[in-house]
């Protein structure tokens, strides 16, 4: 089973945007200004939120990574590494786009996409940023050792 929980991933990421989708529908309704916007917005969502997945999915279909507990530890080969650099590298863009490029501002402008009543940009951002710092919070274990990891 844990072979192939990375397509239960793909299948969730889809499904979240999905629902995006429809609880943006009465803003889209009442403003069809913003139905590209949405359009934009949740095709990135699927194509940026599945490359960690499909990469994973990669790994262990093609590339001999036994289960995604082995992503656990950096040691288990090139896909592993790969995976985390895929990751990093998201979010070194999601904080860029975020902070940087108005992506924040975006996400308010599109009620339906967070699950907020808030309309303050800086509240996406603090959330943003706390869920960075998980992340690498996260990693910090794995570089460390700390996390569980079969081998």
């Amino acid at each position: 089973m844990f072979k192939h929980t990375w397509a239960i991933f793909v299948v969730v990421t889809c499904a979240n945007g999905a629902a995006w989708w429809v609880r943006g529908r009465s803003a889209r309704a009442q403003n069809p200004g913003l139905t590209e916007g949405y359009r934009s917005l949740i095709q990135g969502w699927l194509v940026y939120a599945n490359l960690p997945w499909l990469f994973m999915g990669a790994g262990i279909v093609f590339g001999g990574v036994p289960s995604i507990f082995h992503y656990f530890d950096l040691r288990n080969g090139p896909w592993v590494t790969g995976w985390y650099a895929v990751v990093v590298g998201l979010w070194i863009a999601t904080a860029y786009w975020v902070f940087l490029a108005g992506g924040a501002e975006a996400l308010i402008r599109h009620p339906g996409l967070l699950n907020s009543t808030t309309q303050d940009p800086r509240a996406v951002k603090v959330l943003v940023g706390v869920a960075l710092v998980g992340g690498l919070a996260g990693l910090l274990m794995v570089l460390l050792g700390v996390a569980p990891s079969p081998r």
